[in-house]
């Protein structure tokens, strides 16, 4: 038996398969639901936290709110897929939205997801996720082979620590779309 370590392009398409968002966008209402309906999307999962609220709002603001009926208007189901785990933060959020949310969800992993599409009868290729982190949102849709857009946080002001991770994964994603065929 002989090991087989895999080569730098290997690992190379293996992160660019994992790491590049289907799209990216300034904002959620920058996305062309319309585009999405001719992909055969009919579902839209998307994160809390900086994606449609930032760390210090308790509710939606009115753009957020119109986007997402907009998105309804135009067939969508919602579903709110949050790592936070505040329950009353993620059930508020999805009342104001009147979906279904999941706290506590753990992305990348797949689990919580896979409840989602389990519990909803959902077909996760019909499915987009989008949300403000590639660590977490992309890795997970693009893992799953779900449709992943990728936005730009809400609020810039972060911990040392999330400012590093927003770095390295902008840095990471714009390295890999450089090396891309």
């Amino acid at each position: 038996m002989t090991t087989r370590f895999l080569s730098l392009k290997e690992i190379t398409l293996i992160m660019q398969e994992l790491l590049i968002p289907k799209e990216a966008h300034e904002a959620v209402w920058d996305i062309n639901l319309e585009f999405l309906k001719e992909q055969q999307i009919t579902t839209l999962i998307l994160d809390l936290d900086n994606t449609l609220l930032s760390n210090k709002q308790r509710n939606l603001s009115i753009q957020h709110l119109n986007w997402l009926q907009k998105c309804k208007d135009n067939g969508f189901q919602i579903y709110l897929l949050s790592n936070n785990r505040s329950k009353k933060r993620v059930s508020r959020a999805a009342s104001q939205i009147e979906c279904n949310g999941f706290y506590l969800a753990m992305k990348p992993f797949t689990f919580s997801i896979k409840h989602l599409a389990d519990t909803y009868n959902l077909n996760l290729k019909q499915c987009a996720i989008i949300g403000d982190q590639v660590f977490k949102d992309v890795i997970l849709g693009n893992w799953l082979n779900i449709y992943s857009i990728l936005v730009e946080p809400i609020d810039k002001t972060m911990s040392i620590f999330t400012r590093a991770q927003y770095t390295l994964e902008r840095y990471l994603t714009k390295k890999l779309k450089s090396n891309h065929p």
